[in-house]
């Protein structure tokens, strides 16, 4: 472990170097130092000195070293190497009226960008019982929109690829599981690491609306690496993906092998989605888009390293 913890920080070292001399260092800024005021602007896509989240289902040799996490990637909008962190400035205030994205699980996955990788692109999703799991994630994102745009919202049903640096007041990204076997059941929710700080309360809202509409039970224990480190609001791995402002979740409605589970998705699809537009309502209604865009994003440098142990 201490052995993993020195390559993790002298590849942190080089990426810091690489940031000097990929970066553009903005007007009166100053080199990165510790204790220092000021920073070093990265322009979007390059190293930033800090390791990322790995996506489990994304082996690339070229990116991946075994046991270490990747180096992250600057946004689309850029990042500014402080010595308090990473701070990703905040995006122009929105206008209009507020803007939801919708993500159809495994919808066209056959048009993903090179960087998604083509491992995607065969990703169809869960099938059971002559039902697909993408036809479900479309029939009810397409009901939540219904929903939303009747109460005045802008709503955008999104496919795998998540335009570039998406923002929105609201990302869900939406999923349907299954374990093989149809005795499982219940509905998970998450969101990345290095987002910003309203996520937590997002999730909450959504879980407490979700299983209080549907009566599923909450699967805590099933959230996993792949849903934590979902490609669509991992922003530091791909540039195609919800922008870090932008309050983003992963929700797995339930199971399709589950009879129960699949007749609620299927055959009560209205409450399903009433369920996740309760949720995003009281998260909009709670959080005003001037907190949400109003404040540049600062996230840790070294959050992700392997932790050094005195016996080993």
């Amino acid at each position: 472990m201490r052995r993993l913890f020195m390559v993790a920080v002298a590849g942190l070292a080089v990426v810091a170097a690489a940031v000097i001399a990929c970066g553009v260092v903005a007007p009166g800024s100053v080199p990165f130092a510790p204790g220092v005021a000021g920073g070093i602007a990265v322009r979007p896509g390059a190293p930033l000195p800090m390791l990322q989240d790995i996506d489990p289902e994304d082996l690339d040799p070229a990116r991946d070293i075994p046991g270490v996490p990747p180096v992250a990637l600057a946004p689309p909008g850029g990042a500014i190497v402080q010595s308090n962190g990473i701070r990703i400035p905040k995006p122009a205030m929105p206008t209009g009226p507020r803007r939801i994205g919708i993500q159809v699980g495994h919808w066209m996955t056959d048009q993903v960008p090179a960087e998604l990788g083509k491992r995607i692109t065969f990703q169809t999703g869960a099938s059971w019982d002559g039902v697909d799991e993408v036809d479900v994630n479309m029939d009810v994102a397409e009901r939540v929109k219904a929903q939303l745009t009747a109460r005045g919202y802008i709503v955008d049903i999104l496919p795998t690829t998540v335009p570039v640096g998406y923002i929105a007041d609201v990302f869900v990204a939406l999923h349907a599981d299954s374990d093989g076997t149809g005795e499982k059941s219940g509905f998970k929710i998450a969101h990345g690491s290095r987002r910003g700080p309203y996520e937590d309360k997002l999730v909450s809202l959504l879980r407490d609306e979700y299983g209080k509409a549907t009566g599923l039970d909450w699967d805590a224990l099933g959230i996993s690496r792949n849903m934590l480190a979902y490609f669509a609001f991992n922003w530091g791995r791909y540039q195609h993906a919800a922008a870090p402002h932008t309050p983003a979740a992963i929700l797995e409605m339930g199971f399709l092998s589950n009879d129960y589970d699949r007749e609620l998705m299927v055959d009560k699809a209205d409450g399903v989605a009433t369920a996740i537009v309760n949720g995003i309502q009281r998260f909009l209604d709670e959080v005003p888009r001037s907190k949400i865009f109003g404040e540049d994003l600062v996230v840790p440098q070294q959050r992700g390293f392997p932790s050094p142990s005195p016996r080993t």
